[in-house]
């Protein structure tokens, strides 16, 4: 079992592309106005500043892939049809997180309450992205720990609440990576808060 490894004030390189799809925005079916494409610009750099991303990992051993249950060496039994072809061939399993800190929500808030409602749903948007981008991060840090030991990252990462590996298991995560030391917190429908938060597992494997 390894420990949980940290990494602090993260500024990810992001896919701003994905922040116009995150709001809908379509280049082949529409045009943003040279005034509504700057506004936008600026909250992005705005989110960006506001950010504050901080990113947890810890590799696990995979014990037994039974699909769709996937079970770690500490017991722990993860379920999903897709996660276990995820791990497959796996020895061990990446678990991740990244929160982009309680700032971002403070202003997405603000703006909320202020009724400049356009602004806080730009603002909303970055900062999901530009956090999820942090995973990115971790995944780079670790394939270049795991390279020299000949092994390589499943290209893909799952996170609670895709396809058939239920949401509800953001709590085994919430346990794994000890969350609320990064001022984390669970509700009842298993939602982190602050929202800009999100876990994510990846695979280890062997490549010869």
């Amino acid at each position: 079992m390894y420990g949980i490894k940290i990494m602090k004030n993260l500024k990810p390189d992001y896919n701003k592309s994905l922040i116009y799809t995150r709001l809908g925005y379509n280049k082949k079916s529409a045009e943003l106005s040279t005034e509504a494409f700057k506004e936008t610009e600026r909250l992005i750099e705005l989110t960006k500043k506001t950010l504050d991303i901080t990113a947890a990992y810890r590799m696990m051993n995979i014990v037994e892939i039974k699909p769709p249950e996937v079970i770690l060496e500490d017991g722990t039994v993860l379920k999903g049809q897709k996660l276990s072809k995820l791990l497959e061939n796996c020895n061990t399993a990446l678990l991740m997180l990244a929160t982009g800190g309680k700032k971002v929500m403070e202003l997405i808030t603000r703006l909320q309450d202020e009724g400049r409602l356009s602004e806080a749903v730009v603002v909303d948007a970055a900062a999901s992205e530009i956090t999820d981008s942090a995973l990115d991060m971790v995944m780079a840090h670790v394939a270049q720990i795991i390279r020299p030991r000949g092994q390589a990252l499943t290209k893909m990462r799952f996170s609670p609440g895709y396809g058939d590996f239920d949401i509800t298991q953001q709590r085994d995560f919430y346990r794994l990576l000890d969350a609320q030391s990064f001022g984390i917190t669970i509700n009842d429908a298993c939602l982190l808060l602050p929202e800009k938060s999100v876990f994510a597992i990846a695979g280890i494997r062997n490549y010869f």
